[in-house]
């Protein structure tokens, strides 16, 4: 696996940083444009190229399918994989889940881009939201025993108090708002400064 020293190595060879997200409609920005979302405002901030590969619906077998034409097909230095709601609201078991994310971890090293995972942020829903949390420790768990980097947007909106997503963070239960995104972009800008 790709660490982060081996990122910095690589980016100052290459004199360029382009960064794809793959995902959900959490990655794409739904209910605005890819504009508001967290991704294009974190890219904003190092004015960096990007591409929003965030599909609306889209689960992490999706991300999968798609992964060569929608992540590897653009040549980005980097990659962020951050899927699992609609896999939750599937009822798609945790080790379906975290296999698709290893193969595109896998995909993304073996093409000399450096993988950067992002846990989902919580949900509303309390069944959908017991199988998040499996899929968050599962996958974070990865990513440390992996070396590989990880953008923890679940701290950053869950209220601990009800284990929801804060108030004023979301548009629907399951969508953050914009000032939601702003939140998640926040979180990863604090990672990607750490990488740049």
């Amino acid at each position: 696996m790709l660490v982060l020293q081996n990122s910095k190595r690589e980016v100052s060879t290459v004199n360029t940083i382009k960064i794809v997200a793959i995902g959900d409609s959490i990655t794409y920005g739904f209910p605005y444009l890819p504009e508001q979302s967290w991704f294009f405002l974190a890219s904003k901030e190092f004015a960096i190229e990007h591409v929003n590969s965030g599909i609306n619906g889209d689960t992490t077998t999706g991300m999968l399918s798609r992964f060569d034409r929608d992540a590897l097909g653009h040549k980005p230095s980097h990659v962020i994989i951050m899927g699992g709601t609609n896999d939750a609201y599937e009822g798609v078991e945790v080790s379906q889940v975290i296999d698709n994310i290893r193969v595109m971890v896998k995909l993304a090293v073996e093409n000399g881009i450096t993988p950067i995972i992002g846990l989902p942020i919580p949900c509303n829903d309390w069944y959908a939201e017991t199988l998040l949390g499996e899929y968050r420790e599962v996958i974070q768990q990865y990513a440390v025993n992996n070396s590989t980097v990880y953008i923890d947007f679940y701290s950053a909106m869950i209220d601990e108090s009800n284990t929801e997503i804060k108030s004023g963070l979301h548009c629907d239960g399951v969508h953050p708002s914009e000032a939601g995104y702003k939140v998640m972009a926040g979180v990863a800008i604090e990672i990607l400064r750490k990488m740049f």
